[in-house]
């Protein structure tokens, strides 16, 4: 998807570390076992980190990724701040849909500040800074361009074609939709 995605913009590389990283793992199996080889970010940047010694890694996503990471729901989250030595860079949404609004129609733009999500991140951010001592660098930003499409806000839209239609490049759609990724098969979305 992200060689789909970013074919059209210079300089932009995909790097091929998550699928070396996969096949590495695999390695030895037999070929119904491989299919089951399941890796995570921490197996990632372990992989990243040992080819690269020299390198800080920093990771980048999204807030609603990031408090995933820190309420635990990925495999070896812990792991995961220590391994990027707690630098990381999240990035808040501004996101805007059509709704009506009583009076007449216009479009109403929500700005992905909630006082929840403001609340968990401050926090979240302050106790992983404190955790990780000097070397932590953990930074909120918001960036106004960046749209409101998300890997989550695509999976929370899979019943809705038409806010798909719209999320999605139809590069990415039809790639979506042959690989009946998101519960979505290929005659699904016209």
């Amino acid at each position: 998807m992200c060689r789909i995605l970013f074919k059209d913009i210079p300089k932009v590389v995909v790097s091929e570390a998550e699928r070396i990283c996969c096949e590495k793992a695999a390695e030895g199996l037999e070929d119904q076992q491989k299919s089951s080889v399941r890796i995570g970010t921490a197996d990632l940047l372990d992989m990243l980190i040992n080819d690269e010694p020299d390198v800080d890694f920093t990771l980048a996503f999204g807030a609603d990724t990031f408090i995933d990471l820190v309420r635990g729901k990925w495999r070896r989250s812990e792991d995961v701040f220590q391994l990027v030595g707690y630098r990381m860079v999240v990035f808040r949404r501004i996101s805007s849909s059509q709704e009506k609004n009583d009076s007449k129609d216009e479009e109403v733009v929500h700005v992905d500040n909630d006082d929840e999500t403001d609340l968990v991140l401050s926090e979240s951010i302050a106790k992983w800074n404190s955790i990780g001592g000097q070397q932590s660098s953990i930074r909120a930003i918001r960036i106004p361009t960046l749209t409101n499409v998300s890997s989550s806000a695509v999976r929370r839209s899979t019943g809705d074609k038409t806010i798909l239609k719209e999320m999605l490049t139809s590069g990415v759609m039809e790639y979506v939709q042959q690989n009946r990724m998101y519960s979505l098969s290929e005659n699904e979305i016209e």
